[in-house]
């Protein structure tokens, strides 16, 4: 622990309100140091260690106050000039715009993944990106979506772009010089779709050498971009998401001139305030065909690993903050005669904080580094990677929920006080379960994943094979009990995918959890290793045991609870106030009996 923390710890006293204002966050989190260094080149983290220290001093200080004013000065459309001309200008508080400067300039965080920044002689590795997006969305969660897009729009040109369009759009989606900056977007959702994209019916026209694009779309984050991917539907191309094609669509006309469609409204939202989302009416946008114009829906998903692996990287930094807050308002604070920090049930607050934050990081920076092998073309590691991303999604992103909240608590009336910071976290917390696939979506997608893909072959032997590497004695007896865990959850796996229908969706969720904790179990244990290795320091074999033990042993793993799916048949009479006889609850009173060995 550093020596800004142990001072506030020896500081405490009576009517004391600490916060974390003016700590670097980076020097704070030595589990971000740890994973870094485990999983890059000695090389790699000494070059990357100068600017991580800066932008976490930033983080801690500047940035947390230009984050704070920018939530409570909203952006602002402006539909016409004072000549009445439409301009749909989109205006920022200069907050925000100092933000993008720290963001996309100074720290590169989108150029980053596509060129070389920061000193490196190459574009740098997932991991590394992601230990500085991290750190920034600590303090900064709302723009980090449009960063996120304008990264995953720039993967998806780069991949799928004709050559016209990488030139003429690729080296100002990339540049750290905010006066050259294009900005990107992804417009899909639409009123009568949401999830179902399949349900969308923007349509495109060919006109000469474009497309012009028609209709509304409901829900356009960075609604103010440059350059926007669009998912619209040719005409006379099938129903669904097979008849969808993808087109880069620009905010402005080669003249200079606004292109053809409507910024409506801007959405007034519960969390990322700051950043602008409206509503779009596209009226013969002229547009141009990323890729193949039949695949559209199947391009655009390629930057579903990015994005959701995105997601639950912003959710973990949350998730931090969160508990670095309780940590310091809790050691600083003193009530019934002693700091709150030694009560025995705020430590339990505070552990569990800390357990779930350092479990999201150990997974979600693993899964980077997948990703990194991914890139390389490794087929093993893309369909691991496919499995990863929706647990990761499914799981942190609705966790974080729970943390901002408890973290939230933990300061007790300050913190729903808007002059702090956990409403914000709070309220931005709650995106993550929503954007790129509700967490049913993403439960149901782990199972497509395992059924479709195969993904639970790869899935479980990457698991098995790490828990045979332990060596340690004392890791070893943690190592054959996980063993013991993991093996039964695969084998209830193994009889979720032979279900059909509607029975096999009952049990995603808690299938998706409890894959998420057994894989980020022995993540753990292979960092308790190293730890014991390196330092001789038992502390994450701890951490790993008290993980295994809440989340996976205190519920004893029973069978999941959708074995009986009478749900299926009764719920409309359920939810309803209707008539349920009674063999249903003799039916499930004889499934509960064999599930407690009555």
């Amino acid at each position: 622990m550093s020596v800004k923390l142990l001072n506030s710890k020896s500081k405490a006293y009576s009517g004391a309100m600490p916060d974390t204002k003016g700590l670097n966050f980076f020097e704070e989190d030595q589990n971000l140091s740890f994973i870094l260094k485990h999983y890059l080149s000695t090389e790699n983290y000494e070059r990357a260690l100068p600017h991580l220290k800066e932008l976490g001093e930033i983080a801690g200080t500047q940035l947390d106050e230009l984050s704070r004013m920018a939530d409570k000065h909203t952006p602002e459309l402006i539909n016409y000039d004072a000549k009445g001309v439409r301009v749909d200008n989109v205006q920022y508080h200069p907050s925000y715009k100092e933000m993008e400067s720290l963001g996309y300039g100074k720290f590169a965080l989108v150029a980053m993944s596509h060129k070389p920044v920061l000193g490196f002689p190459t574009k740098l590795p997932h991991v590394l990106k992601y230990g500085f997006w991290y750190l920034f969305v600590q303090s900064e969660f709302g723009l980090a979506c449009p960063m996120s897009m304008t990264d995953s729009a720039v993967r998806v040109l780069s991949k799928f772009g004709d050559q016209e369009l990488k030139e003429t759009y690729l080296s100002r989606m990339t540049s750290t010089d905010i006066d050259t900056l294009w900005t990107g977007a992804q417009f899909m959702t639409e009123k009568q779709g949401g999830s179902d994209v399949g349900a969308n019916n923007v349509t495109a026209r060919k006109v000469d050498d474009h497309w012009e694009i028609w209709g509304d779309k409901w829900f356009c984050s960075n609604v103010s971009a440059d350059v926007a991917l669009v998912l619209a539907r040719p005409e006379g191309a099938p129903e669904g998401t097979k008849g969808l094609g993808m087109f880069l669509m620009p905010r402005k006309l080669p003249d200079g001139s606004l292109n053809n469609y409507r910024v409506n409204r801007l959405k007034d939202k519960f969390g990322t305030r700051d950043m602008a989302s409206g509503e779009v009416t596209f009226e013969g946008a002229v547009a141009y065909v990323v890729g193949d114009i039949t695949k559209g829906f199947k391009q655009m998903m390629s930057m579903v690993n990015s994005s959701r692996l995105s997601n639950a990287v912003r959710s973990s930094a949350m998730m931090r903050r969160s508990f670095l807050e309780a940590l310091v308002s809790a050691r600083g604070r003193v009530a019934f005669g002693s700091s709150l920090s030694e009560k025995p049930l705020m430590k339990e607050t505070i552990f569990e904080l800390l357990l779930d934050c350092e479990a999201a990081a150990s997974i979600t920076f693993y899964t980077a580094s997948v990703y990194d092998k991914s890139d390389q073309g490794n087929r093993q590691e893309e369909r691991l990677l496919r499995i990863l991303t929706p647990l990761l999604k499914g799981y942190i992103c609705k966790r974080a929920r729970n943390s901002t909240s408890e973290g939230m608590e933990a300061r007790g009336g300050n913190g729903y006080i808007e002059d702090w910071i956990n409403s914000k976290l709070v309220r931005d917390a709650h995106v993550g379960s929503i954007w790129e696939g509700t967490t049913n979506i993403v439960a149901l997608d782990v199972v497509r994943a395992l059924v479709k893909d195969e993904a639970g072959e790869i899935f479980f032997y990457d698991l098995y094979n790490r828990l045979d590497g332990i060596i340690n004695p004392l890791s070893k007896q943690i190592g054959k009990i996980l063993m013991q865990i993991s093996k039964k959850v695969e084998a209830q796996s193994k009889r979720i995918m032979k279900l059909n229908g509607p029975e096999r969706d009952l049990p995603a969720k808690q299938l998706m959890n409890r894959m998420y904790h057994i894989f980020t179990s022995s993540l753990l244990l292979n960092e308790a290793e190293v730890q014991i290795t390196v330092q001789e320091n038992y502390r994450k074999l701890y951490m790993t045991l008290q993980y295994i033990y809440r989340y996976l042993l205190s519920s004893k793993l029973d069978e999941l609870n959708y074995t009986d799916s009478s749900l299926l048949q009764w719920f409309d009479a359920i939810v309803d106030f209707d008539q349920v006889p009674e063999s249903a609850v003799k039916g499930l009173l004889e499934n509960v009996k064999q599930d407690v060995n009555i």
